[in-house]
């Protein structure tokens, strides 16, 4: 633990911080943004033409949904793992990706639905049934 002096110090860095005032006044711009130059006599007034829309103009619509899983501590091991090995490869997962993506390498078949049976057993919100 820290010492008591270490501790009042910290303290009242942090209660000077907090009472500081802000300052009324914005500071001044650092630089002022440059005139357009005025338009020739003679030169018809230039129009602009419309821009066509992009698709990075468009609203962004989330897709797919909102789920939430409950994992016990092995399943979070198993996803932190996952994650990291997905790191060592130069990416920055996040665990709905990894999840994601192990959900698409999966296969049907024996491994599957021993897996299955297994999480089965350690789920608490289901009857237990004889598996056969």
């Amino acid at each position: 633990m820290s010492n008591p002096s270490k501790r009042s110090n910290m303290r009242n860095s942090l209660l000077a911080a907090i009472q500081r005032k802000v300052p009324s006044a914005p500071p001044p711009p650092a630089e002022p943004e440059p005139k357009p130059p005025a338009p020739e006599a003679n030169a018809e007034p230039r129009r602009k033409e419309p821009r066509p829309v992009t698709a990075a103009d468009k609203p962004k619509r989330r897709k797919g949904k909102q789920v939430q899983f409950w994992f016990h501590e092995e399943d979070g091991r198993l996803v932190r793992e996952l994650a990291a090995w997905l790191a060592g490869q130069g990416l920055r997962p996040t665990d709905s990706l990894v999840i994601r993506a192990a959900l698409r390498t999966a296969q049907t078949g024996t491994g599957l639905l021993q897996a299955y049976r297994r999480a089965a057993e350690l789920d608490g919100r289901l009857k237990r049934h004889k598996l056969k």
